[in-house]
């Protein structure tokens, strides 16, 4: 039983600004294992670095993390160690394609969801240069029902007017994320006045750690608000447990939670809270993209679109068109090398 570790390197079709600095290009990780493949989201605004993350990998026993029945998939993702969560993301899709590769079947049928249920995708714009990029950007959109506006320019009143630009361009859902970017006092201005604009939801406004500002955020705010969502603040379990009655939704992602069943177990725990969830991604190829695709038939609202971003995806797997997802039907993830 094999296991191979190497970067994976994507390069943006465009730069992409948002509160956290601007990318051109990132560096991913890709494991292979068996007949499964898998990779890790290495944002650099995260506290994980591909080299950490190698050491993981390359430290685990293929032979014995699988074992002797390649079927028995909780068995072997028991079996992984502690570790960075983008390494055990990289590691359990390799198991979870690896599995369904030796089954047969697609992740969404074992799993026994019907991809049908997915909702639309959100598309997601980043931070322009000016109003006008913003119209650019908006009128190049093919037919998106769902437009995810990043803010958090430094300024309020700006974030302010490229909502307005946006509701006056298009008839699109629209919703906002502000990725950390204000304090609780400009977040408790700001949103009333953004609600104006026929708002989803407002994610990510506040600071990832602060856990007691979303509920000073929550009880300065009106009733008839759009919904929060806490992305950044929710790493683990405990964030969800911690945030429940301050927040509306979640946004998962297989990257912060160390993989699909950790996602999976977040997704149950955050309904039995009355959340709603959200299904997102980082900037990732088709393997990780497909990955979340297979889980979104769970969820609420998806953020699934990061492929479409690439300018060197080298997977080809679920894909797009007007925000409604479609899963590949081979076995396991179902991707395929270019």
């Amino acid at each position: 039983m094999l296991l191979s570790v190497e970067s994976l390197k994507i390069h943006l079709k465009t730069p992409f600004r948002i509160a956290h600095g601007a990318s051109t290009v990132r560096t991913n990780v890709l494991v292979r294992l068996g007949n499964g493949v898998g990779e890790g989201a290495l944002p650099p605004y995260y506290p994980y670095r591909f080299d950490e993350v190698k050491a993981y990998l390359e430290s685990l026993d293929p032979a014995v993390l699988i074992g002797d029945d390649p079927s028995a998939l909780e068995d072997a993702l028991d079996r992984l160690p502690p570790g960075p969560a983008p390494a055990r993301t990289a590691v359990d899709i390799a198991l979870h394609d690896h599995w369904g590769r030796h089954l047969g079947q697609p992740l969404y049928r074992l799993w026994g969801l019907n991809p049908t249920r997915a909702p639309a995708s959100s598309i997601t714009l980043s931070i322009p240069e000016s109003l006008d990029g913003l119209r650019a950007q908006i009128e190049d959109l093919d037919g998106f029902p769902i437009i995810k506006l990043k803010l958090g320019t430094g300024r309020p009143e700006h974030d302010e007017a490229l909502v307005r630009t946006a509701r006056e361009t298009t008839q699109a859902q629209l919703c906002v994320d502000a990725n950390c970017a204000w304090t609780v006092e400009e977040a408790a201005e700001v949103i009333p006045r953004l609600a104006a604009y026929d708002l989803m939801f407002v994610e990510q406004p506040l600071p990832q750690d602060d856990h007691d500002a979303w509920r000073r955020l929550r009880r300065s705010l009106p009733a008839d608000m759009p919904l929060l969502f806490a992305d950044e603040s929710i790493q683990t379990p405990a964030d969800i447990l911690a945030l429940a009655e301050a927040v509306d939704g979640v946004n998962l992602k297989l990257a912060k939670a160390g993989g699909l069943r950790a996602t999976r177990r977040m997704i149950t725990l955050a309904r039995a809270l009355g959340l709603q969830v959200m299904l997102g991604c980082m900037i990732e190829s088709s393997v990780a993209l497909t990955a979340a695709a297979h889980l979104a038939p769970l969820v609420d609202f998806a953020d699934l679109d990061s492929y479409l971003h690439l300018a060197n995806d080298p997977f080809e797997g679920a894909t797009m068109e007007r925000g409604i997802v479609r899963l590949p039907d081979g076995p396991g993830l179902g991707v395929k090398a270019r």
